[in-house]
């Protein structure tokens, strides 16, 4: 499926956009490919955030084969990236729709053509309830499921819709959580009785159940993956009993998943006749930090074979402002540009720009502190480092780094541009 790209790749570029050159002014954003710029060369001001193209190819045919092997279905989390030209690719490799977190992500999936959508949280405001039926009503291909976890917020969802005279019921799902977790029914008893409210409701319909387990993590791998594999217990009785009881209608559908544990959940929600769906968004790029150690704990469980072979496709490039100690470097990236919510930075690459320039891994390079424009790196004995020099880090949770970039770059591996993505944050 091909979403509608055209006004995207259309918008003019502006050089108000950090990390864009002086050259990109006016220029369509679908020509960015086509200028001859280089990370390395010096014709890009830094910092920028750029896709390694090859790896993020790699990372989305991977993952998704795995999860097509695991005999399960993908609705990629669109929160990750908010980039529809990336949706583009993950629903043409194989994805089943695209998952967002609000109606604010919907209407965007929705307005470059996502058909199959699923909003994993409950709906509760009436301006987004009325336009989202709206828009529901007048488009009859598109299929939109939501979440419910209380009968307080079925109520809500119920009166709203009769209030704005909806020809569309809204499909829900009922949400099981967790004792001390976000959001969802704290009990199976509580989750199905709330089924049971929906499936007399004349203004939705009960398509499935849903839950989130990526709040699981303790640092206890294997505690955690029991923690997970009862959970999905859980939320598996709870299907099969809406299920003998009739409660669902259509084909019903039951997901759950984030980054840290699909293989458990591929596993553990496969029942008869029903295809498990995944909502994992991470795994596009991936990451060096949070998600990569995730990622080596679903290679030591192996339980569906080995782990799929992702690796960091996002990288964000920094220049060297200030060598005020000898084992102390200051760069021009700090907390507007990168994410520190789940870890700091890593410290990848050392470049000296210049045509012809090459990127070289390095070791023991600390990023150890940051301030909104600055990162402080700490550099091991014997580091040749100047002013202007670039330095290329890893992430540790894309989805905080991409929010901070209107544009990224994609690269292929000597780091020229290919084409640029728009994120809609």
């Amino acid at each position: 499926m091909a979403l509608k790209l055209d006004a995207i790749l259309d918008l003019p570029l502006t050089a108000r956009i950090k990390g864009l050159p002086a050259s990109a002014e006016g220029l369509p954003l679908r020509e960015a490919g086509a200028q001859d710029w280089n990370l390395l060369d010096g014709s890009i001001p830094l910092p920028a955030a750029v896709i390694r193209s090859s790896v993020l190819t790699k990372n989305l045919n991977a993952f998704q084969i795995y999860i097509d092997q695991a005999g399960a279905k993908l609705a990629p989390h669109g929160k990750t990236s908010m980039c529809p030209q990336l949706f583009d690719r993950q629903l043409e490799a194989g994805a089943w729709g695209m998952t967002v977190a609000t109606v604010s992500q919907a209407n965007t999936a929705l307005d470059f053509g996502v058909q199959n959508l699923l909003i994993a949280n409950e709906l509760v405001g009436e301006a987004e309830i009325r336009a989202l039926s709206a828009r529901q009503d007048a488009a009859p291909d598109t299929w939109i499921l939501s979440l419910v976890d209380s009968l307080a917020g079925v109520e809500r969802l119920e009166a709203i819709l009769t209030g704005a005279g909806a020809k569309r019921p809204f499909q829900v799902m009922v949400e099981l959580g967790l004792s001390g977790g976000r959001t969802g029914a704290r009990t199976r008893d509580l989750a199905l009785g709330i089924a049971r409210r929906v499936a007399r409701s004349p203004r939705l319909t009960l398509r499935g159940v849903e839950g989130y387990e990526g709040l699981i993590v303790t640092g206890d791998a294997a505690a955690d993956a029991v923690r997970v594999d009862a959970f999905l217990d859980d939320l598996l009785g709870l299907f099969h009993t809406c299920r003998d009881e009739g409660l669902f209608t259509g084909e019903p559908v039951i997901s759950a998943g984030g980054s840290a544990y699909f293989d458990l959940v591929a596993r553990g929600l496969k029942t008869e006749g029903i295809t498990p769906l995944l909502r994992s968004g991470c795994y596009l790029t991936h990451d060096t930090g949070f998600y990569n150690r995730l990622l080596a704990h679903v290679g030591e469980r192996r339980v569906l074979g080995p782990a799929p072979a992702l690796q960091p496709a996002l990288e964000v490039w920094a220049q060297v402002v200030s060598h005020p100690e000898p084992d102390l470097i200051i760069v021009n990236a700090g907390r507007r540009d990168l994410s520190d919510d789940s870890a700091l930075p890593k410290v990848e690459y050392h470049a000296v720009p210049g045509e012809g320039a090459k990127t070289q891994a390095v070791e023991g390079w600390s990023f150890f502190r940051m301030n909104d424009q600055h990162g402080y790196i700490r550099l091991p004995h014997g580091a040749q480092v100047s002013i202007g020099d670039y330095v290329g880090l890893g992430i540790s949770h894309p989805c905080t780094t991409f929010d901070r970039w209107p544009v990224l770059l994609e690269v292929d591996d000597a780091y020229s541009v290919i084409g640029a993505l728009k994120t809609f944050f």
